[in-house]
This record gives C-alpha cells, structure tokens and sequence, in this order.
C-alpha cells in the first residue's frame, strides 16, 4: 500500500494527473465503540493493513499540499456485490457455506456489527471523486445502516431460503465490537447508495445460485504462491464479523 501508492503519485505528479482515487478503509481510524466514524477521526489503526492505508493516506495529503494533485481517500465499509465467489468475505463465506452445505461458524456471539455498501455504489462514488471538485480528502463511503452478524446471516436465509446451519466458537482477541459510519459528507458532495442490504444480498445470491460449485472453493491458485485451501464438506466455514 505504501511503496505502491509512492510510486503512482509520482508518476501521477510526472504526468499532470489532476484527481487520484485511492480505496482507503475506515480501519485507519481504529475502534470508535459505538461512535459513528467521520472523516475527522484521528488516525489511529490497530491493524499493520490499516497502518498501510493510513501511510498511504498521509503520503496523498503531501502531495495534494505540495502539488495541487486533488487526492480522494475513499474509506470503504464492507464492500459486496458480484464476483464474490473467491472472496473471504463474511458474505462470500456465507454464500459459499450455503452451497457445499458447510456449517458457518460464528466468532463470538455474533452481535458485532459492521456496515455494508455494494460494489455498484462503490464504483459510483469512485467516478464522483474522479470529476468533482468538492470531492477531496477523506471520504467515509458506507450505507450508514450497520447490521449484526446475526442479522446478516438472517437475512442470506431469507433471501436464500436455504436452512443454514450455524455455530458460535471463541471470539477473535481484539475484535471491534462496533463499526458505524456517518457518509453525511459524501451525501452532501452528491453521493448516495441505491442498493439496500436487501436488493444488493438477492442479486449476490442468484450469482451464486447459479454458479458451478467447483468455483467456490476459494481464491484460485496462483503460480509461485501458496493459498490455503477450502476445508472438506462437511467442514465449518470459519468466519467472524468482519470482512472487508
């Protein structure tokens, strides 16, 4: 995230780019308990993937001062949508638990609560910040609507209408409880999502209604790298509240 992001600022820079998009996430900002996550937020990442995009974020800001380069950090929430099925998301593995008739595992109680926002609405707000001009910064992209993982997993049944079994093991050491997000800013710069977690689930789930099941095993191998492979049938699909 660091070095990468160096680079194509400099070559943005070199090459009289005038706005850069970067995905950020609103892991940069740490646990904020039950407190809606705004873009004033200080910095203050719990996790090395969030100090990645915290750096990153740091480097566009010197080179929006010292350049004039408009920079727009996009901080996601949980992103979903079509081409999930290599994806380790908590959607992903509950659609994957679905289909090889796994049982999703659950760390922790369940009541974590994250917000969602669809690949679609993602991309929407990618173009704002490309053309607008008010579009600079951080901005928080998220429904602003967080649900629980028990709530998630209701609503993949309903949609689905499938009888997934799930168990609850150990929570993750650190887990935060809560992610909550106020995209007001977005909103105000002319950005807003059209997916609800409903619409956007029950287009995920005829994607993988109708998807060949040997594509769900996970990510796919790739030449000099080692992927942890898929548990059996019959084995838990192991997930915690998060995802990203």
């Amino acid at each position: 995230n660091v070095a990468g992001t160096h680079e194509l600022l400099e070559a943005a820079r070199a090459a009289g780019v005038r706005a850069l998009a970067f995905a950020s996430t609103n892991a940069v900002t740490g646990p904020m308990q039950a407190r809606a996550i705004v873009e004033t937020a200080t910095l203050r990442p719990l996790t090395p993937y969030g100090a990645t995009k915290a750096a990153a974020e740091m480097l566009m800001s010197a080179y929006s001062s010292s350049y004039g380069l408009r920079c727009v950090a996009l901080r996601l929430t949980n992103v979903y949508g079509p081409g999930m099925q290599a994806k380790d998301s908590i959607v992903a593995r509950l659609m994957r638990a679905i289909r090889l008739e796994r049982t999703f595992e659950i760390y922790g109680d369940g009541r974590q609560v994250r917000d969602y926002v669809h690949v679609t609405d993602v991309v929407g707000a990618i173009k704002l910040a490309l053309t607008g001009e008010q579009w600079q910064g951080p901005m928080v992209i998220g429904s602003g609507n967080s649900l629980s993982v028990l709530d998630v997993v209701e609503e993949v049944r309903r949609v689905s209408g499938a009888a997934l079994d799930v168990r609850h093991g150990p929570a993750k050491p650190g887990e935060m409880p809560a992610v909550v997000v106020d995209p007001s800013r977005a909103r105000a710069a002319g950005w807003s999502p059209r997916y609800t977690f409903s619409e956007g689930l029950r287009g995920v789930w005829e994607e993988w209604a109708t998807a060949e099941v040997q594509a769900m095993t996970g990510p796919p191998s790739v030449p000099g790298m080692q992927v942890a492979s898929s548990p059996p049938l019959g084995q838990p699909a192991r997930a915690s509240g998060t995802g990203r």
